[in-house]
């Protein structure tokens, strides 16, 4: 087996070996106060110098480290406001997040509220059409119980007789003459009295000359009244009150002797009356209006219940007596007449459901009466039987027609997303669309739906 050769440092110094006795020569002093390491058994030792110069390396690195220079201040400074500096950046960090959270959620209730309460309301005045119909109805007079079929109302069918006496005027006349006439009073403020004779002139402004019909004598300081034509009749000469003149008297004592007139003249023709036919048919004409205007006011307080009727006088029944003869001198003549007046009387409401039936039968299925008034119904006797106390009746009305609510003028599809103009240029493209009316809410919105539940349209009438 080899040998191992374990060598202490002192041995190497000289020293004698391990067993051996101690050597009576004093230690050199160690530059290194701790003792070296023993060695570990069965591994070989490092040679002295090694090991020293190790040692050294060691402690000169502990006094670097325990002695370190001082660091600079501006470096110092910069250590300091590190943690500052770190903090400001965290605080950012936590703004930008709130703020991010915040405009999120700003964006996420926009969102709701758009969805969830944004709504349109379309409010759409359809085109209404005008259509002409007419319809013949059997008014059946109310002794009748019999069951009324279609077609056939309940009603008076009736004959009412009536008389009347009126007075007319000729039209008729001969203008034989024309006169302007009136009243003066003449005054004389002269030291004499004055005799006019008839005919003397009077002139008034204008040169409207008026002669005296009569002979006066006007007393000094007196005054008379005297009558005046004028000389030359016509409309124009009927002035009003005025002063006249004398121009035959001499003219020093014409502002002494005048005349006035306190009232304006009078114009008047002298006519010679004569009755035309003209006057017999028309008097005749208006005496049968007359009759079935009263004959509508007895009839209306006696059967309240019939707030629609037709009256015609029956023409093969009408007597009449006129106290006059056509070509005859005369101003005024007097008619007599005796008539039966035909009355057909019913319920205007019974018209207009009959009416309104003839009307939905004829109509489409889209389709509805939105005005059909009654007044408006034009209402003619067609036939009569007054045995059988029936008559027929025609009926002349003019309805509105429009496009029923269900109607589906707007497809809301099409409407999804648009903008105000764009939604306005749609609604003026239907040909059914006469108007409408655009109604956002809230009402800052300006952009339709992108739910078509979220759209109402509304149908105006």
């Amino acid at each position: 087996m080899s040998e191992t050769n374990f060598l202490s440092p002192t041995q190497e110094q000289g020293n004698p070996p391990a067993g051996g006795k101690k050597s009576s020569k004093k230690k050199p002093k160690k530059a290194l106060k701790s003792p070296a390491k023993p060695p570990r058994q069965g591994l070989e030792m490092k040679p002295p110098a090694v090991e020293e110069k190790k040692a050294r390396a060691f402690f000169k690195l502990k006094d670097n480290l325990n002695t370190s220079p001082a660091m600079p201040k501006a470096k110092l400074k910069i250590e300091e406001n590190l943690p500052k500096v770190k903090k400001s950046e965290v605080k950012n960090i936590y703004k930008k997040i709130a703020f991010s959270f915040v405009a999120l959620t700003v964006i996420l209730v926009a969102a709701v509220l758009y969805f969830g309460l944004a709504k349109v309301t379309l409010t759409i005045v359809p085109i209404q059409e005008k259509i002409t119909d007419s319809l013949t109805l059997e008014v059946i007079d109310k002794v009748n119980n019999s069951a009324l079929s279609q077609g056939q109302i309940q009603g008076l069918v009736r004959q009412l007789p009536v008389e009347q006496v009126r007075t007319f005027t000729s039209s008729g006349k001969e203008v034989l003459g024309e006169e302007v006439s009136g009243k003066v009073t003449i005054i004389n403020s002269y030291m004499k009295n004055q005799p006019l004779v008839a005919t003397t002139r009077l002139l008034a402004s204008g040169n409207k000359l008026f002669r005296l019909r009569n002979t006066v004598n006007v007393p000094a300081g007196g005054q008379v009244e005297a009558e005046v034509y004028a000389d030359e009749p016509s409309a124009s000469m009927a002035i009003g009150p005025s002063r006249f003149i004398i121009p035959g008297l001499w003219a020093g004592i014409q502002d002494k002797i005048y005349a006035v007139s306190s009232e304006p003249m009078k114009y008047s023709e002298k006519v010679k009356y004569i009755i035309k036919q003209s006057d017999i048919d028309n008097a005749v004409s208006e005496l049968k209006n007359n009759i079935l205007a009263n004959a509508k006011k007895e009839f209306a307080s006696t059967y309240p219940e019939y707030n629609q009727s037709i009256f015609q006088v029956d023409n093969n029944l009408v007597n009449q007596e006129v106290q006059g003869k056509v070509g005859e001198e005369k101003e005024n003549f007097v008619i007599k007449m005796k008539a039966f007046v035909t009355v057909v009387a019913f319920k205007e409401s019974d018209v207009y459901e009959q009416a309104r039936q003839k009307l939905a039968a004829t109509l489409a299925d889209d389709r509805e009466v939105v005005g059909l008034n009654q007044s408006d119904i034009v209402f003619t006797l067609e036939n009569l039987n007054l045995s059988q106390a029936v008559a027929d009746i025609n009926l002349n009305f003019t309805a509105k027609v429009t496009l029923k609510n269900s109607a589906g003028i707007i497809k809301k599809n099409n409407l999804i997303g648009l903008n105000v103009e764009q939604v306005k240029a749609y609604l003026k493209s239907l040909p059914e669309v006469a108007g409408y009316e655009i109604r956002f809410f809230p009402s800052f919105i300006k952009k339709m739906p992108s739910l078509v539940d979220r759209i109402e349209i509304v149908i105006k009438k």
